[in-house]
């Protein structure tokens, strides 16, 4: 037996914020919305260390910490090639840039996934401690002698802020450079 619902025509909700009683809850929703997403000016950036390197992304980059427990590492693939991790469906690489700049100093417990954009587009980066937002005064610095060639190839600016010298880091040029140093060979 197949049961018929009653269809109802359903009129589209606007809310009248010209009604005295509605104006509060108006305002009160927006107010409530801007606390939970903070106005960041474009000129805000996000810092994040990663052992004696410190990297800035723009703020309005989604990124987010993410549990490292779920990391798969993969065979023949380079030691800075992590592994990947599953992100809400989507297939996250994991890059060490410890072992890149060749720096495993860092303790693993102080040690923090951060997926950086969304989607397919999405990268994770182990990172000491937690990255911060920072305020856009910075002056200008140059490039560091020691960077490998890999790296330098994605940074495109320095800058320096209270003594320490921060490296503005362009995804997409860095996964470029990486592409071509993924897999390993088997020797």
């Amino acid at each position: 037996m197949l049961l018929e619902y009653p269809t109802v025509e359903r009129e589209l909700f606007e809310l009248n914020t010209q009604d005295p009683t509605v104006k509060p809850l108006a305002t009160s929703f927006n107010s409530t919305e801007d606390h939970l997403n903070p106005d960041i000016s474009d000129e805000s950036v996000l810092g994040f260390r990663v052992g004696n390197l410190r990297f800035l992304l723009a703020a309005n980059i989604f990124c987010e910490i993410v549990d490292q427990n779920k990391v798969s590492p993969l065979p023949n693939v380079q030691p800075w090639f992590s592994g990947v991790l599953n992100l809400r469906g989507d297939i996250v690489p994991i890059i060490d840039l410890h072992i890149l700049l060749a720096d495993g100093s860092t303790p693993l417990k102080n040690r923090h996934l951060l997926a950086i954009d969304k989607g397919k587009k999405t990268v994770a980066f182990w990172i000491d401690g937690y990255p911060q937002m920072l305020s856009p005064h910075f002056t200008s610095a140059s490039a560091p002698d020691d960077l490998p060639d890999v790296l330098r190839q994605a940074i495109t600016d320095y800058s320096r802020q209270d003594q320490h010298l921060w490296l503005t880091l362009s995804l997409d040029k860095l996964f470029k450079a990486l592409s071509v140093h993924t897999v390993q060979d088997k020797d």
